[in-house]
């Protein structure tokens, strides 16, 4: 019986070193395994999103037939100089002072609104002293008359043969008496 127990005590000793080399492995596995999946939703999630159409320039053979999608450039704004004009309204008379934002990506169109400043303001002063006061007050007429700055100033740039590539005209302030 002594012979039995040392047999299996030394079968024990040496199902321990085994059992630590397994579990060693099969730890080594599993996160072997959680780090391909980790890797592969990082994958699908976030580095495809930045690959798909659009997101870049560049054109390959597995999207050369789909139309080039241009990145446009941000948004820059420049800031006119405030507009005071009389406006038309039954009654007394009122005044109606502007600053006005203009909007665009490209810098071009910029330096030509500088440029053509005079004129520029020559005919968005006209259109502002035609304005009637009760048009104005609303909201929907406000919105008008940005569309139609907007639309005042590409024409001139147009005109004078520069960039007219205004994207918005904003109101950074807008005050009537």
């Amino acid at each position: 019986m002594a012979e039995k127990k040392t047999d299996t005590t030394a079968e024990v000793a040496e199902k321990k070193p085994g059992n630590k080399l397994k579990w060693t492995l099969l730890t080594l596995i599993l996160l072997l395994v959680l780090g391909a999946g980790a890797g592969a939703a990082y994958y699908f999630l976030v580095y495809k999103t930045a690959d798909a159409p659009g997101a870049g320039d560049e054109v390959t053979e597995s999207n050369a037939a789909a139309p080039a999608v241009t990145v446009r450039a941000p948004l820059i704004y420049h800031d006119l100089e405030p507009f005071t004009a009389n406006i038309t309204s039954p009654g007394p008379v009122r005044f109606l002072r502007v600053k006005l934002s203009i909007a665009t990506h490209d810098q071009a169109v910029i330096d030509a609104v500088e440029k053509h400043m005079p004129m520029i303001r020559n005919d968005l002063l006209s259109l502002l002293s035609s304005q009637e006061f009760a048009s104005m007050n609303t909201p929907e007429g406000k919105d008008a008359l940005r569309e139609t700055l907007k639309a005042t100033i590409s024409d001139i740039l147009t005109r004078a043969g520069a960039p007219a590539g205004v994207t918005d005209v904003l109101f950074t302030d807008f005050v009537m008496q």
